[in-house]
């Protein structure tokens, strides 16, 4: 299965993320206050980052296969299922960190997963930048917009009124 355009650059910037933390975190670890071991650290945030990267694959795949199903039942069960799928696989990944911390740094793992939903972040920043048009008419499909047809009809807001107000016009002369 091929992955979106989408998808790709969500992973690419994760990989950055985990590595801009990787790089922070030793640097903070090594000459300010050591929280945990360089290396479970890094093996942490390496778990992490792989687990980001498969996350959002099985999301890729869950999407896809949701908007493939015919009715809204079956696609919002299976959605559900795939949901459970990842959040179990994300509590295992942590639960092993928290029961073997010197291997799996805990906070390197959390951060690793955490970069999920900064990727997410960036890859909208990312996609509004290379293409500002499609953002564009997103917005105006979303129903938030100004509709110029009414206000050259009508001189003030209130038709009814404009209505009742030609007929008094119309009994005073």
């Amino acid at each position: 299965m091929a992955l979106s355009k989408t998808a790709k650059i969500m992973i690419l910037s994760a990989a950055v993320i985990c590595l801009a933390l990787l790089i922070m975190g030793l640097i903070v670890i090594n000459f300010i206050f050591e929280f945990e071991k360089s290396g479970a650290y890094a093996t942490g945030l390496a778990a992490g980052c792989l687990l980001t990267a498969v996350k959002i694959v099985m999301l890729e795949r869950a999407i896809n296969i949701s908007l493939d199903m015919g009715t809204k039942v079956k696609a919002g069960a299976v959605g559900s299922l795939l949901f459970a799928t990842r959040f179990i696989l994300t509590g295992a990944v942590l639960a092993v960190a928290f029961i073997f911390p010197d291997i799996l740094g805990r906070f390197g793992t959390v951060f690793g997963i955490i970069s999920m939903q900064l990727s997410a972040y960036s890859t909208n920043f990312i996609l509004m930048k290379i293409q500002p048009d499609n953002f564009d008419n997103l917005n105006d499909l979303s129903g938030d917009y100004d509709d110029d047809e009414d206000k050259d009809d009508e001189d003030d807001e209130d038709d009814e009124d404009d209505e009742d107000e030609n007929e008094e016009e119309d009994t005073n002369i």
